[in-house]
């Protein structure tokens, strides 16, 4: 999930990995070559991003994402997680993006008009392909049908999805900086990698979930969609935190990295309704009844 949100993304790689990863370089390594080379990432994507209104906006986000970021990793006490990041991410660049689709105008429009149409073209081509295959035309008509479903829903939830890639972006970026940089005893300590299954996000995260989910009534155009959008990045967040339980719970069983790695991917792919369905509800009732911290009880 972590690796289709980050390389998959709206902002791409460029934006949610070499971004991040030049300017934690160019900010604290103590490496003249090393901040020099950080320093021409940037400027590489700086030069990819400004073309456009849109990018330069991503761009601003991006780099606030990181910076916060590693202040907060800064300022920490624990070995680096992906929760460690999480909330300074998501609400940087969540109130950013909120921000840019409500006041960004002509600008946002055209381009979410144009990443509809890139989807939409894209499914047509599909549906060409399926036609000359002989498909059924009962099917292709349904074919049509769910290419404008998902192109109408990507543009509603853009928002989303380059939060939570920016926000993987900036925690690979401070993996890459702890496993090849050159910085401070106490800052390599905090860059040290906490496993995953110990991930958990703030308690505090679940309330703008539920809110987000009552949200989901409203019969007003921006609220409904900021509410999907929080929902579908916080379901996703919870999503991960229930399949860390899963992870440790395997663990526990005695099952090594390599088992636990083939029985959680035969689940996703071939069960993912129920996966993702089952890894939201353990992740969110894991915020009450705490299954980690439990005492061993034979």
């Amino acid at each position: 999930m972590a690796l289709a949100l980050l390389f998959a993304s709206l902002p791409g790689p460029w934006l949610t990995l070499g971004l991040p990863a030049g300017l934690l370089f160019a900010m604290l390594d103590r490496r003249v070559a090393a901040r020099a080379a950080g320093v021409v990432v940037v400027a590489l994507v700086a030069a990819l991003m400004i073309g456009s209104t849109i990018g330069g906006v991503l761009l601003g986000v991006g780099a606030g994402v990181t910076v916060i970021s590693a202040a907060v990793v800064a300022r920490g006490d624990r070995p680096l997680g992906m929760d460690t990041l999480l909330a300074p991410a998501l609400a940087t660049g969540g109130l950013a993006l909120a921000a840019v689709v409500a006041m960004g105008g002509e600008a946002v429009t055209g381009w979410e008009s144009a990443l509809a149409q890139g989807v939409a073209q894209g499914g047509r081509r599909a549906v060409e392909q399926y036609r000359a295959f002989g498909m059924n035309p009962d099917s292709l008509v349904a074919l049509e049908a769910l290419t404008r479903d998902v192109a109408e829903g990507l543009v509603a939830v853009w928002p989303a999805l380059a939060t939570l890639a920016l926000w993987l972006g900036a925690w690979l970026g401070h993996r890459v900086l702890g496993r090849w940089g050159s910085v401070s005893t106490n800052l390599a300590r905090r860059l040290a990698p906490r496993p995953f299954e110990r991930f958990r996000p703030p308690e505090a995260a679940v309330w703008p979930l539920i809110l987000s989910l009552a949200g989901l009534w409203a019969d007003v155009p921006g609220v409904h969609r900021t509410a999907v959008n929080v929902a579908l990045a916080l379901g996703l967040v919870y999503a991960l935190a229930g399949l860390a339980v899963t992870w440790w719970w395997m663990g526990r069983r005695g099952m090594g990295s390599v088992a636990r790695t083939v029985l959680v991917g035969l689940v996703a792919v071939f069960l993912t309704p129920f996966a993702v369905g089952a890894w939201v509800a353990i992740g969110l009732s894991d915020v009450w009844l705490g299954f980690r911290e439990r005492e061993p009880n034979p």
